[in-house]
């Protein structure tokens, strides 16, 4: 049922444009304005009561499809929530955005699009993991238009992975109440880090623990599916890493897994999609990778 979900889900998913109704964000929101009418997520909370909060419709769901549901019902189920938990309409219509201001070359429409993605729990230079060999003192308007669609590269690589990738792996491997707790404890650690809420950093230390595996894995389906050889030492280097954050993890990897050709690198100065475009391929190939194993191991009976 795992597998047939992700097929059904992942179909529907590029075929119709969602309304809110159908996406985590509203439900989340929803749910964060209840905890803050009950004082559960205030100054005064213990990381435990956040993590608590969080679980807390996980388990529920667990508990209604075990003692309630049966087989078909739970299928259908776990279909609905993994629409719902699964991609981004506005990412989509942004990266639309960005084409369209890369093709006009208006590099000040392209820098407002990166600012748009959002990267508050991103403590890092989004440019030094891509760009580690360019000089600092590059001006110009090639180097502007090479800066914004690799700024942009990165952060679509990392939301592309939040949004698709670490959602499946969580229904992968737990089913739908593994995918609404990622996708709750994910929407929240940014609704906190937007409103410098002082629980901030405990959501961020959950989400370093839920994303440290599920990027690795990620990663390494992208150096499958890109250049193994490249980024392969990179991925070995980061696998045990305990002080790297998972976001440093997946663009670094992703990075060397797909470099831009020389022929792509001129067309990068004149057209800053040219790198974004290249890392969607690659997130695209990686999820068909995640697919093929997820068969693989259904057909050997590792999954339900």
């Amino acid at each position: 049922m795992i597998l047939m979900s992700l097929l059904l889900v992942l179909s529907l998913e590029r075929l119709v444009s969602k309304e809110p109704r159908w996406h985590i964000e509203k439900y989340a929101g929803q749910y964060r304005e209840w905890l803050i009418e009950k004082r559960w997520l205030s100054k005064k909370n213990t990381s435990a009561s956040l993590y608590l909060c969080l679980l807390a419709p996980a388990v529920v769901l667990a508990a209604i499809e075990y003692f309630i549901f049966g087989a078909f019902l739970t299928f259908i189920e776990q279909s609905v929530v993994l629409f719902i938990c699964i991609g981004c309409p506005a990412l989509r219509a942004t990266y639309k955005c960005f084409l369209n201001a890369a093709e006009r070359n208006d590099l000040q429409a392209c820098s407002m699009y990166t600012d748009q993605l959002g990267h508050c729990t991103n403590e890092r230079d989004s440019q030094s993991s891509l760009n580690e060999n360019a000089s600092d003192e590059e001006t110009d308007d090639t180097s502007s238009a090479k800066y914004q669609g690799q700024s942009f590269g990165q952060h679509l690589t990392w939301l592309n992975y939040q949004h698709y990738a670490a959602v499946m792996l969580w229904f992968i491997a737990f089913g739908a109440p593994g995918a609404l707790f990622y996708s709750l404890s994910r929407s929240t650690t940014e609704a906190l880090c937007a409103a410098n809420h002082p629980m901030r950093e405990t959501s961020a230390r959950l989400m370093f623990a839920l994303d440290y595996i599920p990027v690795r894995i990620t990663a390494f389906g992208m150096l499958m599916m890109g250049h193994f050889s490249r980024a392969l030492p990179e991925w070995i280097k980061y696998a045990l890493q305990l002080d790297v954050s998972a976001y440093d993890v997946l663009t670094i990897i992703s990075a060397k897994a797909e470099m831009l050709t020389p022929e792509e690198q001129a067309l990068q100065a004149e057209n800053a999609s040219v790198e974004p475009k290249v890392l969607v391929k690659l997130a695209k190939r990686n999820v068909i990778f995640l697919l093929v194993v997820t068969s693989a191991l259904t057909v050997i009976g590792s999954l339900a």
